[in-house]
């Protein structure tokens, strides 16, 4: 009899649900029109566009220039990432058959396999919580830098007023509001959903990452399977290999599934984190001794940004060990005992076993730890040659 504890199977979609929900982002079956969908698209566009405008105007200041290429391409990619988990019918497949998963349509057969389908579900609901609220302390610290440098500002220079008010995010204005405080009260305020573009892009890495351990967890459960089920007795044996094929099958069916929906917006945050990686240590150099606070921002940034392309890379190396994982089971048959037309049966498992399955982005890049190494060697290079730039 299956062992099915569903109970303690934790619910691993529940943070990016809840934080796509303020924006009505994922898709959905009916016919909703998604009126705040629109309204999240629209704003980002236009946030987009006077984010490229504010890069035209500062071209010939460097550090500004610097300023304003660190958030614009997280704007773009985000905006892009939106609208293609949005349109994505086949994301709502995919997250109907983790619910499925999650609300006891797995089959837990022994402790064996709970445990091992439990440290990938663990692991990506730990991730949903750290992240989504770390990623919201970090967004609101950079949201409130500029109102804690007014108070400040304002202890010291108690007679002298003329200071110009920031905006806490680059953007051009097509009024001067530096110095008129209801004009940039309101503009303050207007800027203030700019902090979700990272609590979106939070959720939009939760729901990858969930996604892929799931399928890594449930990889993992049929090596089990495969050891347990085809070293008893040869009775029944090609049924039995009959099944776990079949599982596996479907499981290699799912992956390529996940890279249909996913490769589009894995190849944005590939060269979306690997350029702003290079970025942001930079304005970490420039501001470490000229303003503390900003610096303290930044290097929580560049450490959001690695920890991005380190857990691509983490999950993608998951994937790959499972599913060779699953390929190297198969050697465990007694296949002395079996007879011939099942060993031939066995020999096409394990030539089939050897394909390890990737997590692709834009379909050629396969994220490996092995290639983090290569993306970290790139990031430097290229920080390099903005230091030169500025020396």
């Amino acid at each position: 009899m299956a062992y099915n504890d569903a109970v303690e199977i934790k619910d691993s979609l529940m943070f990016c649900e809840r934080i796509f929900a303020t924006g009505d982002i994922l898709p959905q079956q009916d016919n909703d029109k998604g009126k705040l969908y629109k309204i999240v698209v629209i704003y980002f566009f236009h946030l987009s566009i006077v984010q490229v405008w504010d890069l035209c105007d500062v071209l010939r200041d460097f550090d500004a220039m610097i300023e304003g290429v660190l958030v614009l391409p997280l704007t773009l990619s985000m905006l892009f990432a939106l609208v293609l988990i949005r349109t994505n019918k086949k994301l709502v497949v995919v997250i109907e058959e983790i619910r499925r998963d999650i609300n006891g349509a797995i089959l837990l057969a022994n402790d064996e396999e709970k445990r091992l389908y439990q440290k990938y579900n663990n692991m990506s609901v730990f991730f949903g919580k750290f992240v989504t609220a770390f990623t919201f302390v970090v967004s609101y610290m950079i949201y409130v830098r500029p109102l804690i440098g007014l108070l400040i500002n304002s202890r010291t220079d108690q007679d002298n007023n003329t200071r110009p008010y920031v905006l806490p995010f680059r953007s051009h204005v097509f009024f001067d509001y530096r110095y008129d405080l209801k004009v940039y009260t309101l503009l303050y305020l207007y800027q203030f959903p700019v902090g979700l573009v990272g609590m979106y892009h939070a959720a939009e890495v939760s729901l990858i990452v969930t996604a892929t351990l799931h399928v890594c967890g449930k990889l993992s459960m049929l090596a089990c399977r495969i050891r347990m089920s085809l070293t008893k007795s040869p009775a029944h044996f090609r049924q039995r290999m009959k099944t776990m094929v079949m599982e596996h099958l479907e499981l290699m069916e799912l992956v390529d599934f996940l890279n249909d929906c996913f490769h589009h917006i894995l190849l944005l945050e590939y060269l979306n984190c690997s350029f702003r990686l290079a970025v942001t240590m930079y304005v970490v150099l420039v501001t470490l001794g000229s303003d503390m606070m900003a610096a303290i921002n930044f290097i929580l940034c560049t450490i959001i940004v690695a920890a991005w392309l380190y857990l691509y890379s983490y999950i993608g190396e998951q994937l790959v060990y499972e599913s060779q994982n699953v390929g190297e089971a198969f050697y465990h048959t007694v296949w002395t005992d079996i007879t011939n037309q099942d060993k031939r049966s066995l020999v096409i498992c394990l030539i089939n076993g050897q394909k390890p399955q990737y997590l692709m982005a834009g379909k050629f890049y396969r994220f490996t730890l092995f290639g983090f190494s290569d993306i970290i060697k790139t990031s430097m290079a290229l920080l390099s040659v903005l230091r030169t730039r500025v020396e």
